[in-house]
């Protein structure tokens, strides 16, 4: 946001107010005495304002005024009243920004950006062809956003960058478009906006910076490196180099280039002050040598750590290591020792563990106690599900009667739910050899025949068990449907010598 320019209604009442002090006749100054006067001249503005450079017509009322002094009090206590209303909503509207961190409102109270909005509208509906009216609209625009009422923000900056091009705020209201744009997740025209705004030697680096970001919600992260990488050429000031180092360094970890990552991060470590932040970055180095397999180096970067999020990265070398026992107590220390929400992620880490290694009632038990620490949290959420099917599969397990359809629904949920299509072929291989008559058998079997086709990516089993399945059971849907997989020059007496 720059500056905003001095008061320009204040030159029209100085020029009137030199021209009724020079004159000593007590006459109205004429048109010759006008143009050798060094005071300042004005040109018709768009919309009926005034503007700097020649003679304006609307001088010359002025200058009739002078001689009916009540006319003449009357005009400058109405431009008096416009110059307080504009002068209050610029002082709403600094006093507003005072409540802004990176573009965000720090506290719930938006009266002072209420208030400006009132004024600039009132500037706008009184006062149409004054010059203010670019400055009024980008104060409202600007205004609405910091709100977060993102469309009526855009209304009014589209307005200012349409129909005030040569406004020194038109690349203010570039770069607040591009920013609510990128807001609402629209970032195709968050990235049109800002690539304008980039031409723009005032807002050059912002709007790389605030690109960055773009690119780093859109996935974009090739282009996201292309200007973060000529963004730390420039002479940037430090912390807007640990905003962009921080986003590369994510970018770089996303995409798996872990040895790069592990460079961005450490420098990022080097000119981060903050302890918190150190913190933070400190966790994402130890994080980065757990992706890479340096399961040493990770393990010495932790020795000594008390803190709980580095415990957990512990665990999780534990794991990636097979000491499931350690990690098991690692996770259990953590979650008991914990915030709700940490400890909600603790328990359902334990609960995975606990599921894998087949002990349903004990995972069941721990996905239970993540949603009692969190229930709405991310993993509370993902525990009351996981809970709800172990249970299916726990009923499914010890069915007495049925067991041929409660081992067929055993096998679908491990192939839906738990998305584990090796467990599931184990499970629905159970329902055809252990009941080959039940009328979920053929099912059983054409699943298989399907997840060996489309999942596994195995032509030749496929034709295999499309072949037994239609041997097996050749009057079924199933092998009708299986037997299209079959190259066609094959007949059905060929099958069922086989």
């Amino acid at each position: 946001m720059t500056n905003f320019k001095p008061s320009r209604f204040a030159g029209s009442t100085i020029f009137l107010h030199n021209i009724i002090r020079n004159d000593k006749s007590g006459q109205a100054p004429n048109h010759k005495q006008i143009q050798n006067s060094n005071t300042p001249t004005f040109l018709p503005l768009q919309g009926g304002g005034l503007r700097r450079g020649s003679f304006d017509i609307g001088v010359l009322i002025l200058f009739r005024m002078w001689r009916v002094p009540w006319l003449l009090s009357l005009v400058l206590a109405a431009n008096c009243a416009y110059f307080n209303t504009f002068y209050n909503a610029q002082k709403y509207f600094r006093q507003g920004k005072k409540l802004v961190v990176h573009d965000t409102l720090k506290v719930i109270s938006s009266e002072p950006f209420d208030k400006t909005i009132e004024k600039t509208t009132a500037v706008i509906i009184k006062y149409p062809d004054s010059r203010y009216v670019d400055d009024a609209l980008f104060m409202m625009g600007a205004s609405y956003y910091y709100k977060g009422d993102y469309r009526r923000a855009l209304e009014k900056l589209d307005f200012v960058v349409l129909n005030y091009t040569d406004s020194k705020f038109h690349d203010d209201a570039l770069y607040y478009k591009g920013l609510a744009h990128y807001k609402q997740e629209k970032f195709a025209q968050a990235i049109i906006a800002l690539k304008q705004t980039e031409k723009s030697n005032q807002y050059r680096v912002k709007a790389m910076i605030a690109l960055c970001y773009v690119y780093f919600n859109d996935h974009n992260y090739l282009t996201l490196t292309e200007v973060a990488t000529n963004l730390l050429k420039e002479g940037i000031d430090k912390k807007e180099k640990r905003w962009v180092l921080h986003l590369l360094g994510e970018a770089q970890f996303k995409q798996e280039f872990y040895e790069d990552a592990l460079v961005t991060f450490q420098e990022l470590l080097f000119i981060t002050r903050v302890k918190e932040d150190k913190r933070e970055i400190t966790l994402k180095i130890a994080e980065t040598y757990l992706e890479m397999g340096e399961y040493d180096r990770c393990q010495e970067f932790l020795r000594g750590q008390a803190d709980v999020e580095f415990k957990n990265i512990l665990a999780d070398l534990n794991v990636k290591l097979g000491n499931i026992a350690k990690a098991k107590e690692l996770y259990f220390d953590i979650a008991i020792n914990s915030n709700f929400d940490f400890s909600s992620e603790m328990f359902y880490k334990l609960a995975e563990l606990y599921k894998t290694d087949d002990s349903l009632e004990q995972a069941i038990a721990y996905y239970d106690s993540s949603v009692n620490r969190a229930r709405a949290s991310e993993y509370g959420i993902k525990s009351k599900k996981m809970a709800d099917i172990l249970s299916k599969v726990d009923i499914y397990s010890k069915e007495t009667e049925n067991i041929d359809h409660a081992q067929f629904l055993l096998a679908e949920i491990y192939f839906v739910d738990f998305e584990n299509p090796e467990r599931a072929v184990t499970e629905y291989v159970k329902v055809y050899t252990d009941f080959p008559q039940s009328e979920w058998a053929p099912k059983a079997m054409y699943a298989q025949f399907w997840i060996a086709k489309d999942i596994f990516k195995n032509d030749s089993l496929a034709q295999s068990l499309a072949r037994d399945l239609l041997k097996r059971y050749p009057n079924s849907e199933y092998a009708q449907s299986a037997s299209i997989f079959l190259p066609q020059n094959e007949d059905d007496e060929g099958w069922l010598e086989e």
